[in-house]
């Protein structure tokens, strides 16, 4: 049911359209799990004022699962077609065929959904989410946890002026308005996330303070969970970092590792490792990663633990010769690790399998950019990117043709992002803006060689995290380039 909020000073009260009270709050509400950092001082109070009643069934929410590698293009395209940009999601048509659905927010602050045909998009359905949700005037994010026909999460992040505030909407699959919520203040060092059934908002605060000596500065973290249904803080616990799966909420702290259930707040399990799993006060994040049904954790001395994500019970354990940079999961509670140095594939029993993809020495970037399935294995696409010489892309995996040795192949450009596809490579150097961007393709069944390049009307954004987040996008009948603020293109055989 859609409600009015009232803030009377620290209070957030809650009423329904009839004028009935639903809930009353102090500042800090809203089904929330709230990554914050401690000050000497008190950190401002936040408030998250929700409307709307969200039942949304979400029956298998996608936990980041690779896509089926699409066909890739052996000739050089013929066509070449621009797109409107945007602040834009692109998922993957299911079993590697059919063409890609596209989310788009416009410039007039509307979200339409519509599905690639030929050189365009064709509409679907169009949802106006309001003036706070303009490209130009905050930061706009899309998400869709549970894939194409699950529900959806369009974020406004406002980072300037007096108003700084985090605007959420929940949407159905056909883009119906299930929730709205709003956070404030906006907290740049914040990240926030609304779960794909609309009880949990996650947002990410670290805070730093002087060191006693004033030397260096130290980070203080803490996860908090408020419910969206009565405002009521449920849980406030130090941790190093965080993970949410809809249901439960997982931290760390010394030799820690614990969960809460994420609408009750009750503390479901508490595991001590043995081992000590990371230090609050560091300025970066000891992460936990959620593989499957499986939490996994790395200690300082490289040593891996998974445990159960239902008992807190440890499954297995080993060892990493580098730090663990992200986690993919693969089904059947197995996931390809990308460390420092290598990677991994891991399964229910432990890691079942590591190749060294040797960082470079000058400490330049190391990525992995793109995880693909294939009919026989699985293959991820590593860039190493610096000024100098040196430069590659390493495709590895699991599939006959890369079981002995990855493949190796010298990059254009320092900086690139790429994808991966059946037989090819695509790769898209960074160009400076006015400057011609130029896509390169290579052979993955010929030792990388040079397939072709073709012009392409615009680069696209390349996005600065840990584990993949192309704005490449191969689908059965060409390539989609399409990122989060920049215009787009679709790159087709042609006739």
């Amino acid at each position: 049911m859609t409600g009015d909020f009232v803030d009377v000073g620290d209070v957030v009260e809650a009423r329904t359209r009839g004028g009935r009270l639903r809930w009353v709050a102090t500042a800090s509400a809203g089904l929330l799990v709230a990554l914050t950092g401690c000050t000497t001082q008190k950190p401002p109070a936040a408030a998250l004022d929700c409307g709307g009643a969200a039942a949304v069934d979400v029956p298998a929410v996608r936990t980041g699962l690779p896509a089926p590698a699409a066909p890739g293009l052996r000739e050089r395209p013929r066509s070449v077609a621009p797109l409107p940009g945007g602040p834009s999601l692109v998922l993957p048509a299911a079993a590697g065929g059919g063409a890609p659905v596209v989310y788009r927010v416009d410039p007039e602050g509307d979200l339409v959904s519509g599905r690639l045909e030929g050189d365009g998009v064709a509409r679907r359905w169009r949802t106006p989410l309001g003036e706070a949700f303009r490209p130009v005037e905050a930061l706009v994010t899309l998400s869709a946890p549970a894939g194409d026909g699950g529900p959806l999460v369009v974020a406004a992040h406002h980072q300037h002026g007096e108003d700084r505030r985090s605007e959420f909407r929940l949407l159905s699959g056909a883009g119906e308005e299930l929730l709205r919520c709003t956070w404030r203040p906006y907290d740049s060092a914040e990240h926030v996330e609304l779960s794909p059934d609309g009880k949990v908002l996650v947002a990410t605060r670290t805070a730093k303070k002087p060191r006693v000596n004033g030397s260096s500065t130290v980070a203080d973290r803490h996860v908090e969970i408020h419910s969206t249904t009565t405002g009521e803080r449920l849980v406030r616990a130090r941790t190093t970092d965080y993970a949410q799966d809809g249901t439960r909420v997982y931290g760390r702290l010394g030799s820690e590792v614990f969960a809460y259930e994420a609408t009750g707040g009750r503390e479901v399990w508490r595991t001590d490792t043995g081992t000590r799993l990371g230090d609050p006060r560091k300025a970066v994040s000891e992460p936990v990663f959620l593989a499957g049904e499986l939490l996994l954790v790395q200690a300082a001395d490289g040593t891996v633990t998974a445990l159960d994500t239902t008992t807190g019970e440890r499954r297995w354990w080993g060892s990493l010769p580098g730090r663990v940079q992200s986690v993919h999961p693969l089904g059947g509670n197995r996931a390809l690790v990308h460390y420092r140095g290598g990677l991994a594939f891991t399964g229910p029993r432990g890691i079942e399998r590591t190749q060294p993809v040797p960082a470079p020495a000058d400490g330049a970037r190391q990525k992995l950019e793109h995880v693909v399935r294939t009919a026989d294995g699985v293959m991820g696409a590593v860039v190493e990117e610096r000024d100098g010489s040196g430069r590659a892309l390493t495709v590895w995996g699991d599939t006959p043709a890369l079981a002995d040795a990855p493949l190796r192949i010298p990059l254009p450009a320092a900086h690139v992002q790429a994808v991966l596809t059946d037989t090819v490579a695509y790769v898209l150097p960074w160009v400076p803006d006015g400057e011609q961007a130029t896509l390169y393709a290579y052979d993955l069944t010929a030792e990388g060689r040079p397939l072709w390049q073709a012009d392409v009307p615009d680069r696209l954004h390349i996005e600065d995290s840990p584990g993949p987040d192309p704005s490449l996008h191969p689908y059965a009948d060409g390539l989609l380039g399409l990122d989060r603020s920049a215009r787009g293109w679709v790159l087709r055989p042609g006739s």
